[in-house]
């Protein structure tokens, strides 16, 4: 019996089967563990606990340290001990410049979390679920990062991206390292039945969303803003909504299709308008969906790059990253009209790429779009005469924007 259960704690055992006493709480109780651990089969829920003491901003050089108070990480194998496929390092706290999750094999950089984990709460609930195409890390049931295998980064001082990122995904991974987690707990919950928690958000790629049509918001209040689809009076002319990020819990993490703007991009001559700042880092994110309700792709884009999920990834043209305002925000056009990719500033045509085949198929079924990752400072043009807004597309963003920033 002794030997059994060294087998299911230090991996000496061949069977890929989850030691069955692991789906229950589990303690770490060394600072480097190793355990068999079907990843593939089982979501990896971690128990841990944030410091009695933390800096969100400590000296840059800290950032980097994995054997931070705050910092956990798993290395993840595949047939042997030997045969490294992965490192995943994340925190317990959320960092003010953004050091807070990265998975190594598919981002070149950290990643910033999308709130203070668990709300600042002692005890935290991490939840790693490894699915085919991505993989999500959830705290207390909110999604803090998520990434798809097929879109790792770009970045020429890290060799290998993004190619390891879908390799990372297609590994059989079996087995992991927990490093810097004593004193935190462990356990496996199978995929196909995780009752005991809060599942990860579910993607629209996987789940069929049900649409709600549009109704007319009752005032409570004075200060109240009714949300109506525009009379015909008023299709003549656009009106400015800030750009409400679908990525929140109020909008089932880019689910709920009251957060959408109902359009029909594969007609649209003038496409979607939108008022940002440009920089090289953070994207201009807008989320694709089909007549369904199932998210078909993203369009993103920065002064780096241009990217379509599934069809396009490219630099950004340099007449087109010079096209930009040379102070504050540029409005620039993102249309797909008879599958050609376009980009419009001023009237101009700055960028153009004819998809063919599945792609030109894929998004020709554009009917819907939300912002992802969009802060309320940006803007986009509602046309009522080619738009139909969800019930959360508002002034305010429903409540979550300042509203007087637009009047």
């Amino acid at each position: 019996m002794l030997v059994l259960v060294l087998t299911a704690l230090f991996g000496a055992a061949f069977s890929a089967e989850l030691d069955p006493s692991l789906t229950e709480w589990r303690l770490v109780t060394k600072d480097q563990e190793r355990i068999k651990f079907p990843l593939r089969d089982y979501i990896l829920e971690v128990k841990a606990f944030l410091p009695d003491e933390y800096d969100t901003n400590p000296p840059y050089a800290e950032l980097f340290r994995t054997d931070k108070s705050t910092t956990m990480m798993l290395m993840l194998h595949a047939g042997s001990w030997q045969k490294s496929v992965g490192r995943l390092v994340w925190n317990t706290i959320k960092y003010d410049r953004g050091f807070d999750v990265n998975v190594e094999e598919c981002n070149a950089r950290y990643q910033a979390y999308k709130s203070f984990p668990a709300g600042g709460k002692k005890e935290q609930i991490w939840a790693w679920n490894f699915n085919q195409d991505d993989v999500e890390l959830t705290c207390d049931g909110e999604l803090q990062y998520s990434q798809h295998f097929d879109e790792g980064e770009v970045n020429p001082r890290k060799p290998g991206l993004p190619q390891s990122c879908r390799a990372l995904g297609n590994a059989d991974v079996d087995r992991i390292t927990f490093r810097h987690m004593e004193g935190y707990y462990i356990r496996g919950l199978p995929m196909d039945n995780n009752k005991g928690t809060t599942p990860p958000p579910v993607k629209p790629t996987t789940k069929k969303i049900t649409t709600a049509k549009p109704t007319t918001k009752q005032p409570t209040t004075e200060a109240s803003i009714t949300t109506v689809t525009p009379d015909s009076d008023d299709s003549d002319y656009d009106i400015e909504y800030p750009t409400c990020d679908c990525w929140t819990p109020e909008c089932g993490y880019c689910t709920n299709m009251e957060c959408t703007v109902k359009q029909d991009l594969a007609t649209s001559d003038r496409g979607i308008q939108v008022t940002s700042k440009l920089r090289r880092k953070r994207e201009n994110s807008i989320v694709l969906f089909d007549e369904d309700a199932n998210e078909i792709g993203k369009f993103q884009w920065n002064l780096r790059g241009i990217w379509l999920t599934g069809c396009i990834t490219c630099m950004t043209p340099v007449h087109l990253r010079r096209a930009k305002a040379d102070e504050g925000q540029t409005t620039w056009s993102f249309s797909i009209k008879d599958g050609i990719v376009r980009i419009t500033i001023n009237g101009e045509h700055l960028y153009e790429h004819a998809l063919i085949g599945e792609c030109k198929e894929r998004y020709a079924q554009a009917k819907r779009f939300a912002f992802y990752d969009m802060t309320c400072e940006n803007t986009f043009s509602y046309t009522p005469s080619e738009m139909e807004a969800g019930d959360r597309i508002t002034p305010d963003c429903a409540g979550t924007c300042s509203e007087q920033k637009y009047y």
